[in-house]
């Protein structure tokens, strides 16, 4: 059941949405991404089973709703040629990104920081959200040609 919620309703509701809304796509990836920052913040800051779990779900269904709309919004503003290229660099951006967090973390638990610093990525997110609110504004549903 989580599977689907992740995977389909951040998907199913932009595309409902996006008919009354052209930002919708935008809109519906944000709040994904703002869902992620409270879990984010427990998942360095909490101390229980059951909460970290709880955490991790809403984190789950946050990120699914992001990601289930990364190609949707890249068709908004990317003309289909350039499209392949244009997933692909953001993939290669985001194991990038990924790796280098791994490491950043793998550093802070050596030191014995690592709930304080996962916590703080909460604030990367939470600028990374508002550049997402504050740059992108589509035109059109699917930039054609």
């Amino acid at each position: 059941m989580l599977f689907i919620c992740r995977c389909h309703y951040g998907g199913i509701i932009s595309d409902k949405w996006v008919q009354r809304n052209i930002k919708a796509r935008i809109y519906t990836s944000a709040i994904g991404v703002f869902l992620t920052i409270p879990a984010i913040l427990i998942l360095g800051f909490g101390s229980t089973t059951t909460v970290l779990v709880l955490a991790a779900v809403l984190f789950g269904i946050g990120f699914g709703m992001f990601d289930a709309n990364n190609m949707p919004i890249l068709c908004q503003f990317v003309p289909p040629r350039y499209r392949a290229t244009g997933y692909g660099l953001m993939n290669m951006t985001g194991v990038f990104f990924g790796a280098f967090i791994t490491s950043f973390l793998g550093r802070s638990t050596d030191a014995g920081n690592l709930g304080r610093d996962f916590a703080l990525m909460s604030g990367v997110v939470l600028v990374m959200l508002i550049v997402q609110l504050v740059v992108l504004k589509p035109q059109t549903q699917d930039l054609e040609q």
